[in-house]
């Protein structure tokens, strides 16, 4: 099947997130194999809400009484046992704060309660380096009078960054190579309307050769994790703190080991889709962060022939989909990517070239349109037609 049915089934999948292309690669991940997506859109717009796969769209706030209360009344009205998707952090945070109230309505995908501990990245690289990755030395410091000596003793170059995901916005994410950085950072963290009361700091690891992997992947509660392949980024925006914009999905993993990660999200008690940040510097691989929801890759993943949401949805509902075979893949985020361009880090012809080894895009879909047309407009959407080649 490819697209979801007319009616809805009794586990129908309910994605939560926001304008995001995350959200979208959810949706048509799932519906692509014939399973009907409600969307619960905490912005007032986005890609996920024209996508032909979507059933239906209820809207919520970000807060979190809100985000559960849209939940329950999507459960109310459409009956059955939903499975339940998360596509931002705000979501995965709420619904594992109620995950008492929640687990039996639905099945939820979480730390059973623990997201406050966990989705912590102190706590999170402290779990990590027990269950045996690489990682870099990591501490947290308040944001006050003392901040900028306890960095300077914690050493240079270091990078900070929010405690946690919801606490801030990735943009905010500084590299301090000196006290002159250091300044700079101390200032856009009191100014920033984010109201930071703390800080992540975390060793800057640098070197000749870096490149930075990302793995995409599930758990289903008492099995082995489910990962296939590895996502090799190309280019980034912004360039060192920023999203994939240009990557490959390769069919070998070669930077960690299944038992580890296994045994990381054991001890953490996760289950669910998750995005996996490995940085590889002359040869060594550092565990970076793991992202307790679905990835904004994992699309990618699953024209590589992962799909991630599937095999999730399919294993909480004692159904095994097998094995996974993974075929190089070439994944562009086309609205991230041309900012190379305008940035003049790479040409246009340069970038035009790229497009047409592209496999796969996070918002142009030419199965899918509506979104990326909504996004830009159909004479877009027909000039990419004629220049990729999916």
């Amino acid at each position: 099947m490819d697209r979801a049915e007319k009616t809805l089934i009794e586990n129908y999948a309910v994605v939560i997130g926001d304008w995001h292309f995350n959200s979208l690669g959810l949706i048509r991940s799932l519906g692509e194999e014939g399973i009907p997506v409600i969307y619960i859109n905490l912005s007032e717009g986005g890609y996920g809400e024209s996508s032909r796969y979507t059933f239906k769209t209820y809207h919520s706030g970000e807060e979190e009484q809100e985000i559960v209360d849209a939940l329950m009344t999507v459960i109310e009205e459409n009956k059955g046992k939903p499975v339940i998707f998360t596509a931002c952090d705000a979501a995965a945070f709420s619904l594992d704060n109620h995950y008492e109230e929640l687990k039996d309505k639905c099945f939820l995908p979480g730390l059973k309660g623990k997201a406050s501990e966990y989705m912590n990245k102190e706590n999170m690289c402290k779990a990590a380096k027990e269950a045996g990755f690489i990682v870099p030395e990591t501490d947290t410091f308040f944001l006050d009078d003392n901040f900028k000596e306890n960095i300077k003793d914690f050493g240079f170059p270091c990078i900070l960054k929010p405690v946690l995901s919801i606490e801030g916005k990735k943009s905010d994410i500084q590299i301090c190579h000196d006290e002159y950085d250091l300044e700079r950072a101390y200032d856009l963290f009191c100014k920033s309307e984010e109201n930071y009361s703390r800080i992540l700091v975390q060793q800057f690891i640098d070197g000749q050769k870096k490149q930075m992997m990302e793995y995409g992947g599930c758990k289903v509660a008492g099995k082995q994790v489910q990962v296939f392949g590895q996502l090799e980024k190309l280019r980034e925006y912004p360039t060192n703190k920023g999203s994939t914009s240009y990557a490959v999905v390769k069919k070998e993993i070669t930077h960690f080991e299944k038992n580890v990660l296994d045994k990381m999200l054991e001890v953490v008690g996760y289950e669910g889709l998750f995005d996996l940040e490995i940085l590889l510097v002359d040869g060594v691989p550092y565990f970076i962060e793991i992202n307790f929801r679905n990835g904004a890759i994992a699309y990618a993943f699953t024209k590589a022939g992962f799909n991630i949401p599937f095999v999730w949805y399919n294993g909480v509902l004692g159904k095994d989909v097998g094995d996974c075979k993974i075929k190089e893949t070439v994944l562009m985020c086309e609205r991230d990517d041309l900012n190379h361009v305008k940035d003049k880090n790479i040409s246009i012809m340069k970038w035009l070239s790229d497009v047409r080894k592209t496999d796969v895009f996070m918002i142009y879909n030419k199965r899918d349109s509506q979104p990326f047309i909504n996004a830009y407009n159909w004479i877009v959407n027909r000039a990419f037609s004629i220049i990729s080649k999916v």
